[in-house]
């Protein structure tokens, strides 16, 4: 069977990676991550299928499932995981890129268990490989960072373990969601989102976002049935996240911080697919997913390469990098319209196709508003970064990171194009018009925020212009309450879990 093969060329790969020399080591590692990337492609044309290998504790078996589900996410978690190790040769700790191997073993053994307790039992293995790599530098931030995170991340595990011991009992199916949106990173339980995205190396932040997060959404997905699960019970937690990570990305400085708030809202559109429960809704979020992988990949790793050119991760200190650094800018560009939906790029195809399986009024508005608001946040993160005067003059990035930026902005673009074209026929004058009013909402709430200076910390701005300062007030308001809710100790977290998992308890058993 191929997932065996696959499992044990990056096992063995993540054991001699440890043993061998620096070069030899980076140069296994990216032929470990093809072969499998190859193997798990290997199963597209294949009719769904599950198969069932024997153990010698007898009658115990392990059970994986391929099928559309798992094949798509499957080969967008080796995608991003080959292109974090393309662009991880930077990274010298030989323990690094074992890790990295070991941890898209047991992703891949997760997404194609057919047996919900083999998933978890992998789920745990890669929140505790994934620990290792983000604190793997050993700074005292990133140290707090993956803290959260293996808190938060056992927290919805155990959540989930208690579902699947008590799956008969009427509240098994409001522990596995709670576990899950924990897992999604969904507010309000995206504080360690906030945390390990920046912290992490840039590779890792990449998967953590691209392949990560998707787990908790996979497995409602796949395992609803088991406990009868009505998914529209997610749908209040996908509002919240959508409208509540784009105010949180729109006020924040660090580069990487805001890519993490824009996980936890891009997220929540791909879990309001899922919550409709219709076969649009579910198509659409397939998609997302993908496309978020995709986009979001190649965000983190263009903007890595801003850190490690510049050594600078605060958007007000740079600009005028474009010139100094055209791939990384044209490919920061591509994936800035991509996330924003607009054609034709990926992600106007699916935020296209979730839009329009909306089939209430209010939820429609509240879905453009968050796409305007990420459409703004990206022309903020853009233009400060890459246009204006030069602040830092970068040092040259090294070919093999811009490797995966140029098959990435590819992929954007091609993926939008088969998509919108060839499978979905997304490209209607109805979208067409409505990616442009988007398009130019988004303008408008960044030129309120460029007016009044209030999202950038500078002077008041005459009463002339009250209108823009009292719009910029109230999305700063809004976004700053959110923000300090974010820097609160581990204990107020764990505490705060307890408290939401409890009322959703009492909302939906009472």
């Amino acid at each position: 069977m191929v997932i065996v093969g696959i499992v044990a060329v990056l096992v063995a790969g993540a054991v001699i990676t440890g043993i061998v020399q620096d070069q030899k080591r980076k140069y296994l590692s990216i032929v470990c991550a093809v072969i499998s990337l190859a193997g798990v492609a290997t199963y597209v044309p294949q009719e769904p299928a599950v198969y069932r290998i024997a153990l010698w504790m007898n009658p115990v078996e392990l059970s994986f499932r391929v099928d559309t589900l798992s094949v798509t996410l499957g080969l967008l978690a080796a995608l991003l995981f080959t292109m974090a190790f393309l662009y991880s040769g930077y990274i010298d700790l030989h323990r690094f890129h074992s890790l990295l191997l070991l941890d898209m073993a047991v992703v891949l053994l997760a997404l194609f268990s057919e047996d919900i307790l083999l998933f978890y039992a992998f789920l745990e293995m890669s929140t505790i490989v994934t620990y290792f790599l983000i604190v793997h530098r050993g700074a005292p931030s990133s140290m707090n960072a993956g803290f959260k995170y293996v808190v938060m991340n056992i927290g919805g595990a155990v959540l989930i373990l208690l579902a699947i011991v008590m799956k008969e009992l009427p509240y098994a199916s409001v522990l596995f969601v709670a576990g899950c949106l924990v897992k999604m990173g969904l507010i309000p339980f995206h504080v360690w989102v906030a945390d390990a995205h920046p912290r992490a190396p840039t590779p890792v932040s990449a998967v953590l976002s691209g392949v990560m997060v998707k787990l908790g959404a996979y497995a409602i997905i796949r395992f609803a049935p088991v406990f009868s699960l009505d998914t529209s019970v997610i749908v209040p937690f996908a509002l919240l996240s959508m409208v509540g990570g784009v105010l949180l990305a729109l006020v924040q400085k660090d580069i990487k911080r805001i890519l993490a708030y824009h996980t936890v809202s891009q997220v929540g559109i791909i879990a309001l697919g899922i919550g409709l429960g219709t076969e649009p809704g579910y198509t659409g979020a397939m998609l997302h997913m993908v496309n978020h992988g995709v986009f979001k990949g190649l965000l983190f790793l263009s903007v890595g390469c801003v850190i490690y050119a510049t050594g600078e991760r605060n958007v007000q200190e740079l600009g005028g990098l474009l010139h100094h650094m055209p791939v990384v800018g044209a490919a920061c560009l591509v994936g800035c319209l991509s996330i924003s939906g607009v054609l034709p790029f990926n992600g106007f195809v699916s935020k296209t196709l979730l839009f329009h399986a909306v089939p209430v009024t209010w939820v429609k508005v509240l879905f453009f508003l968050t796409c305007a608001g990420t459409v703004a946040s990206f022309t903020k993160l853009f233009r400060h970064t890459f246009l204006g005067d030069t602040k830092k003059v970068p040092q040259p990035v090294p070919g093999f990171m811009k490797i995966p930026l140029v098959i990435l902005s590819v992929l954007c673009l091609g993926l939008g194009i088969f998509q919108g074209a060839e499978r979905h026929n997304v490209w209607t004058g109805s979208s067409i018009a409505e990616c442009l009013l988007m398009l130019g909402a988004g303008l408008a709430l960044y030129g309120v925020a460029w007016k009044t200076k209030i999202l950038f910390n500078a002077p008041q701005i005459g009463l002339a212009d009250n209108l823009y300062i009292q719009t910029g007030r109230l999305i700063q308001k809004i976004g700053r309450t959110l923000d300090n809710l974010c820097t609160k100790d581990i204990n107020y977290y764990v505490a705060f879990m307890v408290v939401i998992v409890l009322s959703f308890l009492f909302w939906v058993t009472v």
